[in-house]
């Protein structure tokens, strides 16, 4: 992850980036949360661990990290009005949200950390009390605090707070606001010259980039290979019956690839961090590299996966001007003559603070003509996503109106679904007809001092029977040696923005993997997601699956390495994986999202510490528990040996020097391939403990790579307070519970296969 980081800061100062905005730490606590998939995991310890080690990377480089969002940002939905209900210094706070912070500040000094939308304990977390107490002055963090985008609340309260950066500008609530506060003296001159000194140290710890290189240059060796190394070590084998993998392609086995992430993979969530990626391999091209014959594989698209309508194709659209796209007139209300007119390869006009020559902020329309021209007859749909009235129509004859949608800034920027209009319309082949499309600016202002978006965009899907897609899928399975599905979700479906609803795929997709499975010989599932999967329903059926995230530009090449066994799959998921979304299986499952119970929104963090992996009903509830992943290698761990202290009975409080605990085993591959171990070390507390701890919780892990029957002695040095330390509500500091706690190693948190179990007397 350090390498990973000095990559990303290699890409920033190309593009003239001075500080990169991530990472994002905050933590997996409900497998619906939308952004899951650009953090790390439901463990502090894994979650503070790694973003340190990409930090560091980050900003060895000249280029600053901004540790986000603090604090307790792990829902999506109204995010910007939410207020989790959980004082900062309850033991759930301390122990796992404010812990992952606490983790990487240990192991990194980020230059800004950036605050959440949401508010804690009823403070908005950009003017939360805890960022002097706890960040300031328990932690002596010296970095500069931010707010997220227009996420500050407040003029004297924020700065006096700690904030010491609004962002974006131009300025809400600083700017003339401030000047006028200051004149008034509602802000202390500290406070100002505090977050003054703050933003300076920031610009001074990094350094300035400049680039004059276009784009397409910045691709190199360096950012390639370590983008292929982390999707290669991320993607977890979950399923491997009879040892189907790894697949032997030197002779002319026949593959069926199905599913249309298969030739338009699957690499990224959406949101900010949908990056937009250099180039992109296809499993497909990928597969074909690795056989002898490239015509021993073949493809299926099979059924749909889009959420939204997709971008009317460049392909099937002429401008006004005959050339591929659109032509779109600007025209201020009461005047027919344009103020403006461009033409455009994509039928999208996007305008966010930004406005084409002439027009002012409302107050103004325009008209985006096109000839389109199908290939197919059929009903197709054609689909309008605006932020204002729209009008469309085809040959003349208005075919579909709305008035402006109630929607916010966020719903345009991370979910188009609540924007969008669709309608059903037959097209001959090749017939051409002329559409125009009219939309009217947003004239309501938009909340928080946010810049209303003006938008449209035309949108076309060809008509698609799931019923022939996945006959067609079968067909192609059944004369194949094994069938490989590429499903899951996309970046329409977890983003920024908004939170699933459902862990269960659709129901199209769920059919077509059975029907596949059924007349396949073998079936391997491969699942991009950031978020768990309920797998109910089909994997029984499945002979491997695997869980491939969205593994960004090389993850395609990375998949095809593991399947055809060039390279050994070695990720752990760093998140539980439930059998089902319901109240047993998922301990948040009645706590989120947030609920109005009169007040305004709320979330309730009622399950305590026992999230996730923590929660005393794992065994029972879990499809693939925390640490779980499959490798071709084989491994067994011996001769664990803990060296302790001498116990002192009583409860002491513990300090932030707390003494380390050494723990060392030896970990030996037995099998005849080299490969990659995650070691991991987990505390288990006493029996008949008066205060109540996970079974088992993690204090340490690292990744070994071990040669065939190598056998390697593993060390760690644990902090006794990441052994025996528990945060007392009342004294409000760190105790140490004392007593017998058992020290093991192994395979994952809800099944450790260990042969020895060492102790440690806590202090």
């Amino acid at each position: 992850m350090r390498e990973f980081g000095k990559e990303v800061a290699i890409q920033a100062k190309s593009k003239s980036v001075q500080v990169v905005l991530g990472p994002n730490i905050n933590l997996h606590r409900d497998p619906r949360a939308g952004r899951n998939f650009e953090a790390f995991s439901e463990d502090p310890l894994v979650t503070g661990e790694l973003a340190a080690a990409i930090v560091n990377g980050i900003q060895s480089q000249g280029v600053g990290a901004c540790v986000k969002h603090f604090v307790a940002n792990e829902s999506e939905t109204v995010r910007r009005r939410y207020n989790v209900d959980e004082s900062g210094d309850s033991r759930t706070m301390r122990e796992i949200y404010l812990r992952t912070f606490q983790h990487l500040l240990r192991r990194a000094n980020p230059v800004a950390i950036m605050t959440a939308y949401n508010a804690l304990d009823g403070h908005f977390c950009s003017q939360t009390p805890l960022i002097k107490s706890l960040l300031r002055d328990d932690w002596n963090y010296d970095g500069c605090m931010m707010s997220d985008w227009y996420g500050t609340k407040s003029t004297t309260e924020a700065l006096e707070a700690g904030l010491d950066l609004e962002m974006p500008g131009p300025s809400v609530f600083r700017g003339s606001k401030l000047m006028d506060a200051i004149k008034r003296k509602d802000i202390s001159e500290e406070a100002l010259d505090s977050a003054v000194a703050n933003v300076l140290t920031m610009i001074d710890r990094t350094n300035p980039s400049h680039s004059d290189k276009e784009e397409e240059t910045l691709i190199c060796d360096s950012t390639s290979t370590m983008a292929l190394r982390a999707a290669s070590e991320g993607i977890v084998l979950l399923k491997n019956d009879n040892n189907i993998l790894p697949l032997d392609m030197s002779g002319n086995l026949k593959v069926a690839l199905i599913g249309a992430a298969a030739a338009n993979p699957s690499i990224t969530g959406g949101g900010s961090a949908c990056a937009k990626p250099q180039y992109v391999h296809t499993p497909l091209n990928c597969f074909q590299d690795a056989c002898n014959d490239p015509k021993q594989v073949s493809f299926a698209h099979g059924v749909n996966a889009h959420y939204v309508v997709p971008l009317m194709p460049v392909n099937m659209m002429k401008s006004r001007d005959w050339l591929p796209g659109v032509t779109v007139d600007y025209f201020l209300d009461g005047s027919d003559s344009p103020v403006y007119s461009e033409n455009s390869e994509q039928p999208v006009v996007v305008m966010l603070g930004r406005l084409k020559p002439g027009l002012t902020q409302t107050g103004f329309h325009f008209i985006m003509e096109t000839t389109i021209t199908a290939n197919q007859s059929g009903n197709h749909t054609l689909a309008v996503q605006a932020t204002g009235e729209f009008t469309l129509c085809v040959d003349g004859i208005e075919i579909l109106s709305r008035p402006a949608p109630a929607m916010t800034v966020e719903d345009f920027l991370f979910e188009p679904k609540k924007l969008e209009n669709a309608i059903e319309f037959y097209m001959v082949a090749h017939k051409p007809h002329k559409v125009k499309l009219r939309t009217h600016s947003r004239d309501i202002p938009s909340p928080d001092g946010e810049i209303s978006p003006h938008s449209a965009k035309l949108c076309f899907m060809e008509e698609h029977n799931d019923r022939v897609a996945i006959a067609e899928a079968v067909n192609v399975a059944a004369r194949s040696d094994v069938s490989i599905i590429f499903g899951g979700r996309t970046h329409e479906h977890e983003s920024e923005g908004f939170d699933l609803q459902t862990l269960k795929l659709p129901e199209s997709q769920v059919r077509m993997i059975k029907a596949v499975a059924s007349v396949s010989k073998k079936t391997i599932l491969v699942m991009h997601c950031g978020n768990p999967i309920d797998v109910s329903d089909f994997v029984d059926d499945l002979d491997g699956v695997m869980a491939a995230h969205f593994p960004g530009q090389e993850g395609a090449q990375a998949i095809v390495n593991i399947i055809t066994g060039k390279t050994n799959p070695s990720g752990k998921l760093a998140t539980t994986w439930p059998l089902r979304l319901d109240e047993t299986c998922v301990p948040s499952f009645g706590n989120f999202p947030a609920k109005d119970h009169g007040n305004g929104p709320v979330i309730r963090y009622r399950e305590g510490l026992q999230m996730g992996y923590r929660s005393p009903n794992t065994l029972s509830s879990v499809r693939w528990p925390f640490g779980y992943g499959l490798s071709y290698s084989s491994f067994e761990y011996k001769n664990l040996e803990v060296f302790s202290y001498d116990s002192m009975n009583g409860e002491m409080p513990l300090k932030s020097s707390s003494k380390t605990v050494n723990i060392a085993v030896d970990v030996q591959n037995t099998s005849e391939r080299a490969g990659y171990e995650v070691v991991r070390v987990y505390s288990q507390p006493p029996l008949h403990s008066m205060v109540w701890r996970p079974q088992s919780e993690l204090i340490a892990f690292t990744k070994a790579w071990l040669e065939p029957n190598e056998t390697r002695r593993v060390g760690f040095s644990v902090s006794e307070r990441d052994i025996s330390g528990y945060w007392d509500t009342v004294a409000k500091c760190w105790r140490s519970l004392h007593g017998s706690y058992s020290i093991a190693t192994g395979g994952c948190a809800a099944d450790l296969q260990i042969e020895d179990v060492g102790t440690w007397n806590g202090l």
